[in-house]
């Protein structure tokens, strides 16, 4: 069996441009110089190994780029993990501040008497007659209430001698008229007996009176004291009535002193005078004669 060709055939020789060469001629350039070489392959054990370190670095650096979004962001079921001091969340947009604030304790406690060391009252200024001793609104005759204690004092001791009694600095209890809490001072002279109220600074201000058969000495001279229309201890509820005939009286239950009667202003309506009594009935009689509360009156 032979090879046949078609007619039209043109058999390529890849030898024939190399007939003609002699000995002398360099060989015709295979490839075109201006195409650069191709790089060596690499070895396949080196490319996996640059592979397998690229994949472990983006490993970690995507681990610690989602570790550190959950902290700063938080996540579905977690918390933030750092929170102000003294500071918990107790609801959305809501902040409570568990910490307690400090009591400062100067704004509750009242004063220590014992922290209190008042000098001795002593008589000062012109002696004033008993008859002028009249228990006004505001005054036990020329001694004027809301003036410096050590003077007023002074000048009752001076008309009535050394009292039966002086407490000292003490802690109110409300029940002489000034406020309770506050830093008092009664001084007595039988069933008379003055209210000195002590400030923080240790200023003493004289604050009232309260003449009263409850607090004993009716041999005292102050027992027969009056007020500026003549009211006086013992006198009936008739004798009231008479004397403050155009006054405005009121009779009221108080829950210490039980039955009092109230003084006012027929014009004003403000309180004047009130005291206890032994009952309204028109037989019942004074038992006591006050000024008008210290507490507040002249702070």
């Amino acid at each position: 069996m032979s090879d046949r060709y078609d007619d039209d055939f043109d058999p390529f020789d890849p030898y024939e441009d190399l007939m003609d060469l002699t000995g002398g001629e360099n060989l015709p350039a295979l490839e075109d110089p201006a195409v650069p070489q191709a790089a060596p392959p690499r070895s396949p054990l080196l490319t996996g190994l640059i592979v397998g370190l690229l994949l472990v670095v983006l490993s970690i650096a995507a681990f610690q780029l989602i570790g550190s979004d959950d902290e700063g962001n938080g996540t579905a079921g977690s918390s933030p993990t750092t929170e102000a001091p003294g500071n918990t969340n107790t609801s959305a947009g809501t902040i409570s501040n568990t910490t307690a604030e400090p009591t400062d304790s100067s704004t509750t406690a009242p004063p220590d008497p014992a922290d209190v060391d008042l000098p001795d009252f002593v008589a000062s200024g012109s002696p004033v007659a008993l008859a002028d001793l009249t228990l006004a609104v505001d005054s036990l005759g020329p001694i004027q209430l809301g003036t410096s204690a050590p003077r007023s004092v002074g000048r009752l001791i001076a008309s009535l001698d050394a009292p039966d009694e002086d407490s000292g600095a003490v802690i109110s209890t409300g029940a002489f008229g000034s406020c309770e809490g506050d830093t008092e001072r009664i001084v007595r002279w039988g069933p008379l007996a003055v209210i000195v109220i002590v400030d923080e600074d240790r200023t003493q201000t004289l604050g009232g009176y309260r003449l009263d058969l409850s607090y004993g000495g009716f041999d005292s001279p102050t027992a027969d004291l009056k007020t500026l229309s003549g009211l006086q201890l013992g006198n009936s509820v008739a004798q009231l009535e008479r004397i403050y005939d155009g006054f405005d009286i009121e009779y009221l239950a108080h829950p210490e002193l039980e039955n009092i009667f109230e003084l006012r202003s027929a014009n004003t309506g403000n309180l004047l005078l009130w005291g206890p009594i032994s009952s309204a009935d028109e037989s019942g009689f004074v038992r006591g004669i006050y000024s008008p509360d210290a507490c507040g009156r002249f702070s």
